[in-house]
């Protein structure tokens, strides 16, 4: 994580404390000309063939598989993940950097549209082309700062646009390394720039006279920096917060799903924003509560430097301290800790693996926004209200359903108001580098990865054309006959 000292982001090793280096952050008042400079460099570059656009981008994409150890490494000491979780951040980025590098020419390849039975009304068919939409400014986050930042950016310069963006304040290591990577790629000098600071040179991109804003982040942030941009008449990506439900039907086998929800709860230290917060159990909820406090329990807290670390510590004592707010809100509300609940002491930012129990969604309400290593379980009577209270909350990011009757459980699935969801899995499917990512209500809009994700940074024109001088009988004067013949149409093809 970085504080503020002086002028200088200054990095910290949250297991330890440790500073772990400074960076310079960049003067709000030049992130304009920054701007400017990449749309320069865009106005190349949007003419640039697309077999050399992906010679850069496969350039870039080989020093990833050469230097993982080393991205690993940084993710480990300045975000605090245990390594395993570090570099497979690595292998997903990189596996979202190779899609775009072999299908990005497909998705962004003109199409070709028919008249088909138009053509009776002698309208031509079409060409739909997918444009670059200049310069993209993007505000990144800290929880995933290789694999939520790096894959956007390879989809925004392959369709042709120049980036400007700024990693979190909590990574700028990781963000420097990361811009360094693309400078040593080869891409044209000024297209993809990087400024660093805090809050106040976030708000400067956002008033520049960007293309398209994109956001990663908090849903309080997220919404200032979507009413500038809306504001400013500029369109938005945006990937706010997630409050995932996990739903678990009576024939769900209890060791392994147990298993795979404490995963899906404490990865990332429970810093991730798909990571299972409520957990609906249909039936009796006893012997799941305690298995998963058991289960809670049992996971190995500490320095991720440490071998066999399951769960590293939270990245700030900030965010450490409005973590524990929000539990201890929870109780207030009605819900009982079945185990953890508190921090840990000793240098670091480490909080227990925290289970609590609930019997009305009224503490649940309270835990909303959470972003920590805890997990809710309520037990429901039925699918019917399970759905009812998974659907309840304001966000709808990602959900999970768990059984052994996967028709019944996708049945189940399909009414979730979410924008992915998982049967008898969590969190690990977003890695899927063709699959688009992004949430619903309150969880923002808009989706990355796949040929969705690319083509949030193109906008659509569509060419229609027609041979200079062809017959058209619409033009003026009109003739009688043109409504005889359009009842006709109608007649024919709509009866």
């Amino acid at each position: 994580m970085a504080i503020a000292l002086a002028d200088a982001l200054i990095a910290r090793n949250p297991s330890n404390g440790a500073e772990l280096g400074r960076v310079n952050p960049t003067a709000s008042e030049s992130v304009g000309a920054i701007v400017e400079r990449a749309r320069e460099a865009q106005r190349i570059w949007s003419t640039t063939a697309w077999s050399e656009r992906r010679k850069i981008l496969k350039q870039w994409a080989r020093a990833f598989v050469g230097q993982a150890d080393t991205w690993a490494d940084a993710i480990c000491q300045e975000i605090g993940k245990p390594r395993g979780e570090a570099m497979g951040e690595v292998v997903m980025s990189l596996g979202a950097i190779r899609w775009t590098i072999l299908h990005g020419a497909r998705a962004l390849a003109d199409e070709k549209l028919r008249a088909g039975r138009q053509a009776f009304l002698l309208i031509p068919g079409a060409r739909v082309r997918y444009r670059p939409l200049g310069v993209i400014g993007m505000i990144g986050t800290w929880n995933y700062p290789l694999f939520l930042n790096a894959p956007a950016i390879a989809q925004a310069v392959a369709a042709g646009n120049g980036v400007v963006w700024k990693p979190s304040e909590m990574a700028p290591l990781v963000g420097l390394k990361l811009q360094e990577s693309l400078d040593e790629a080869g891409f044209p000098a000024g297209l993809v720039a990087m400024v660093q600071g805090r809050a106040e040179v976030g708000r400067a991109l956002v008033g520049a006279r960007i293309d398209k804003g994109m956001f990663t982040g908090g849903s309080e942030n997220g919404h200032r920096v979507l009413t500038t941009l809306a504001a400013n008449g500029v369109p938005a990506l945006a990937e706010l917060s997630g409050f995932d439900p996990a739903i678990v039907l009576p024939d769900a086998p209890r060791a392994s799903t147990i298993r795979a929800l404490t995963w899906g709860a404490f990865v990332g230290c429970g810093q991730t924003c798909v990571a299972v917060k409520r957990i609906y159990i249909v039936g009796d909820a006893k012997p799941w509560l305690k298995e998963l406090a058991e289960s809670a329990r049992s996971l190995r807290v500490g320095d991720p430097a440490a071998p066999n670390v399951d769960m590293g510590p939270l990245i700030s004592e900030e965010a450490r301290d409005r973590f524990d707010r929000f539990v201890r809100a929870t109780v207030d509300h009605g819900a009982e800790i079945v185990t953890g609940g508190e921090p840990r002491p000793g240098p670091g930012w480490f909080y227990a693996p925290t289970v609590l129990s609930a019997s009305s969604a009224e503490a649940e309400s309270a835990l909303a926004g959470v972003f920590g290593p805890v997990v809710l379980v309520r037990q429901v009577h039925n699918e019917e209200e399970a759905v009812a209270a998974a659907n309840s909350s304001r966000f709808g990011l990602a959900a999970s359903v768990w059984g052994r009757d996967l028709d019944a459980a996708r049945a189940v699935a399909r009414r979730l108001d979410v924008g992915t969801v998982t049967v008898n899995d969590a969190v690990t499917p977003i890695g899927h580098a063709s699959a688009p990512f992004g949430g619903t209500k309150a969880s923002g809009f808009g989706r990355i990865h796949g040929i969705h994700g690319i083509r949030e940074f193109v906008q659509t024109q569509v060419e229609q054309t027609r041979h200079a001088g062809g017959f058209r009988p619409q033009l003026f004067p009109y003739s009688q006959r043109i409504p005889t013949l359009l009842k006709a149409y109608l007649q024919l093809f709509h009866r």
